[in-house]
């Protein structure tokens, strides 16, 4: 479990230079398996630790905002997907964080995905490509998102 855990937070640190801003606009050809789309701003939902059942974006968490998910088998039979995620503070120099979406399939944990962002600038939005080495679950989902630190 320590070496897992380990793992994981490798990748993160790697996945940092993998969230891109793109100035707003969605990106990325692959296709989605399950995808949650962002609804409006005043249907946000402040997230906390994960209470079993989860909820569809958009979820605050501090400084961050999940505004869609989509998720995928990563073609080796564990979960990977890409979010869309804006930093909602005021640190000119930008944001950066690591970030945790815990996906719910019927009210169960089926996953931990990771990811991140850096020199995010206030009110943009970045794609970050996420990662996880839960088994793929398919199936309809719901989430919860939190900054790491």
């Amino acid at each position: 479990m320590k070496r897992q855990v380990v793992a994981l937070s490798l990748l993160a640190v790697l996945l940092t230079a993998c969230g891109t801003d793109d100035g707003g606009k969605e990106s990325g050809t692959t296709p989605p398996t399950t995808s949650a789309p962002a609804t409006s701003p005043s249907a946000r939902t402040t997230s906390a630790a994960p209470q079993g059942k989860g909820t569809q974006p958009p979820i605050e968490s501090g400084d961050w905002r999940l505004d869609s998910i989509t998720v995928r088998d990563n073609g080796l039979g564990d979960f990977g997907g890409r979010a869309r995620i804006t930093y909602t503070g005021d640190n000119p120099d930008g944001g950066l964080n690591t970030f945790t979406i815990t996906v719910f399939k019927g009210g169960k944990d089926v996953a931990s995905l990771k990811g991140s962002a850096s020199d995010v600038p206030p009110g943009r939005t970045i794609t970050a490509d996420l990662i996880s080495t839960d088994k793929f679950v398919s199936g309809s989902y719901t989430y919860d998102f939190q900054k790491d630190f």
